[in-house]
Parts: C-alpha cells; structure tokens; sequence
C-alpha cells in the first residue's frame, strides 16, 4: 500500500511506503508516550515512532525532520504542545497530527480545530484511539478518484475548490450531463460520484440508475439545493446525501461514512 508522506511544506507531496511512515509522540509523560507507542504498534510494527518529552524537542524534530503524522500532548512544560502546533502551522510545517489533553474544555477543542488538528484525545484513552488516526491518515493518504456530475460549471468549479480542501486526497473528475457521466466513469470508474439531481436531459435520478446498471456497487453522493428534492429522492438509496451549498467539514463528514471511518472529536 501506498501512503502520502510530507515534506517541508505541506503542498510538498511524496509517496511513501506504509511501513516508512514516521509517527512522533510529543508527550511529557512517559506512561502517556507508552501508551500511544502501544497503540501505534498495535496497529503496524513497522511504523517509525519518534519521541519528544518536551515542547522544544518537539519543535526540533519537527523543523529538521519528516513527520508524517503527530500526537501532540497540549500540556508540556515550558513549550505546550499548542504552541508547538501554532508556530510550525505559521511556518506550514505541521503534518497530520491529533492532540492530547486532560481536559474537554470547548474553547481550547475550538481553537485545536482551527488550527487542524484532526482528533482531540481526551485522557485516559487507549489503542482504539490511537488506531481510529491511524486508520483515517491510511485511508488519506491512499488517492481516491471522484467524479462531479453537474450541468452548471460554476457549481462544479465550487464543488472541486471544496474537494480540494478536504483532507482526503482526491483525484478529480467532471462531467456536465448524465450522458458524459457515464462515458466518463465507464472509461475509469470513480470511488465516489458526486451527482446534482437537477440536470437537463438525464437527470441526476436517470443517471443514477445508468451507473448503477453499469455498477451496482458505484457509491454515490445525491447533491441539491432543494431539501425537499433531496428527501424526495431517498427512496433511491444513494450512499449520502449533500444540500447545496455545502462546505469541507460538511464533505468530510460524509466521505468518513462513505469509507466506513469514525468521525473524530466524537462525531461532534
């Protein structure tokens, strides 16, 4: 299997095999740092892991290494892992990292989701925890193929704009009419479909039916502005389903579902 490595900036983008992933623990405790070095085992032995016991150590490794992904402890002496995280966003040198904590506290979870940590663990957690980041930085960092069906370019140029912020690694096709859909995913077929219901011609029902006549299995992601379209259209089973407008964290929810991943910050 393949996995997306980062380099010094996170545009900067290598293919790395699994077993090189390089996985720090930036955490103060050394009960904690087993823990999470546990949980990283557990899920591969193959996987590098690279301890820090304090903020600066953190920052170091951070700055002059490869890290593909992180556990970032927020309460380390002198450096907090918030810090750390803050000052290597500035230089867009973090990679995929979650952050540990002793508290819930709803500010300090805001303020880690603005600056994009994927998961917030909350002690005392266990290897499920450590596996859940695991499993979703695999699935990420395996390239998905997506198709945009929809007879608006402005709506696909949107959709593809929203697709490029996710954290998934999408390959990104398009076609302006049902017809051209089908030629398209016929010719390479796409892991997700993200199909508008209101098209002329073919609509986005009709087309439904064509790809799934072609591919029972297609997964795909009923778009529309309309609610009531929408709920309208939920006797024909699409794998989910996006009201227009829509936004990343909206599209990462339901591609979570579509892969069968947990979401993080305990679905909230």
């Amino acid at each position: 299997m393949a996995a997306l490595g980062r380099t010094v900036a996170a545009t900067d983008l290598e293919w790395i095999e699994a077993g090189a992933w390089r996985v720090m623990v930036a955490e103060d405790s050394g009960f904690w740092r087993n823990v999470v070095r546990a949980g990283i085992h557990e899920f591969s032995r193959d996987l590098t892991v690279i301890e820090a016991a304090d903020g600066q150590t953190a920052l170091d490794i951070l700055s002059r290494e490869r890290v593909d992904l992180a556990f970032v402890d927020l309460a380390m002496p002198e450096i907090n892992g918030g810090e750390v995280v803050k000052r290597l966003q500035a230089d867009v040198r973090m990679p995929f990292f979650a952050v540990i904590s002793v508290t819930s506290d709803a500010a300090e979870i805001a303020r880690m989701r603005k600056l994009s940590a994927y998961d917030y663990l909350v002690k005392p957690f266990g290897a499920e925890e450590i596996k859940r980041v695991l499993s979703t930085y695999e699935r990420i960092s395996r390239q998905s193929r997506v198709l945009i069906v929809d007879d608006s370019g402005t709506a696909r140029s949107i959709i593809r704009r929203i697709l490029q912020r996710s954290i998934f690694n999408f390959e990104i096709a398009e076609a302006g009419d049902g017809v051209a859909a089908f030629e398209v995913y016929a010719d390479q077929p796409a892991d997700i479909v993200f199909l508008d219901l209101n098209m002329p011609g073919l609509d986005g029902a009709q087309t439904m039916r064509i790809l799934r006549a072609h591919n029972r299995n297609v997964r795909i992601v009923l778009m529309s502005g309309s609610q009531e379209a929408l709920d309208r259209h939920a006797v024909l089973a699409p794998a989910a389903a996006l009201k227009k407008p829509f936004f990343p964290a909206d599209l990462d929810r339901v591609v979570h579902q579509l892969f069968d991943l947990p979401l993080p910050y305990g679905g909230a």
